[in-house]
């Protein structure tokens, strides 16, 4: 008997389509909603209400709640000498802590742009000043500089840069040193980002200038640095930004001192809340302090563009 298989096509049937929850053309607005719903209220609320407290007249010893006050604050805050000084020692504190976090970062990721597994474990520990909290490094530069038990403080002792007493005792000397050991904890990013420069560059514009005569000075000159020029900046800018806004690693070492020689605006904003008790005195110096960094960031921001 002759068996005759028949095999039968089942119809396909059509996948039933997926309900669309909002149409293609809102649908990238709301993959990036939540995110900007987290930036507005951790950035733009604080900010609105920075904004209002300034505008109010509230000294916590006369009055419990704030009342409108205009620009009083700021009638106050143009008259405050010693805030200005600080603002003044803010700018210097920012730009040499940049300046030390640039002298310290090109050299040491130029020497670890190798590969070897020297310069690859070296990579790695270098981040420790980075992630280590600022109230341990201050607390153990404190120690460090110690008149009593301090090696660094002997070393500097023995070098004639410092007398009996710590250098923290020093109006000049602790300024100083904060803005170095400032720049310290903010190399380890710099290296790292101009570490990631560095290895992006094509060996075919060394090669070329190789060809044409060009040293290793006059590679570093016209190759190099333009190609990191951009990274170095940026980068700066960011952690610019970061040392403006600085309060800890003065505060634990010096708590503003001596003499209110390392006393940040940071410091100043922090003593008119807690000490002097008047918030909306210190929401004002925050709005000028955005102002102020806002407008310098332009300005490096321009410096970047015109390289």
């Amino acid at each position: 008997m002759a068996m005759t298989l028949q095999t039968t096509r089942r119809p396909a049937t059509a996948r039933p389509r997926r309900r669309q929850i909002l149409p293609d053309r809102l649908l990238p607005y709301g993959m990036i909603g939540p995110a900007v719903f987290v930036a507005f209220a951790i950035a733009i609320i604080p900010l609105c209400y920075a904004l209002w407290l300034s505008l109010q007249d509230w000294y916590m010893l006369r009055r419990p709640t704030p009342v409108w006050g205009g620009l009083v604050n700021y009638r106050t805050l143009l008259s405050d000498t010693a805030l200005w000084a600080s603002f003044g020692r803010t700018w210097i504190w920012t730009i040499g802590t940049v300046v030390v976090e640039v002298a310290l970062a090109l050299p040491i990721a130029l020497l670890l742009n190798r590969e070897s597994a020297v310069a690859r474990t070296a990579s790695a520990v270098i981040l420790l000043p980075w992630v280590t909290p600022f109230i341990v490094l201050g607390f153990g530069w404190r120690f460090l500089l110690d008149s009593g038990v301090g090696p660094i403080h002997a070393l500097l002792h023995a070098l004639g840069l410092a007398g009996d007493s710590s250098i923290l005792n020093d109006p000049v000397g602790a300024f100083a040193m904060i803005i170095f050991i400032s720049g310290w904890k903010g190399t380890p990013f710099l290296v790292i980002a101009i570490l990631a420069a560095l290895k992006s560059i094509p060996d075919e514009l060394y090669e070329a200038a190789e060809v044409d005569g060009a040293g290793p000075v006059q590679r570093f000159v016209h190759v190099t640095l333009p190609e990191i020029w951009n990274t170095i900046v940026t980068v700066g800018l960011v952690l610019g930004i970061l040392a403006f806004y600085s309060f800890d690693l003065p505060w634990i070492m010096t708590k503003g001192g001596p003499q209110d020689a390392t006393t940040l605006v940071g410091i100043a904003m922090y003593k008119a809340v807690f000490l002097d008790l008047r918030p909306a005195y210190a929401a004002a110096i925050s709005v000028v302090m955005l102002v102020l960094l806002f407008i310098a960031s332009l300005i490096t921001l321009r410096l970047r563009r015109r390289h």
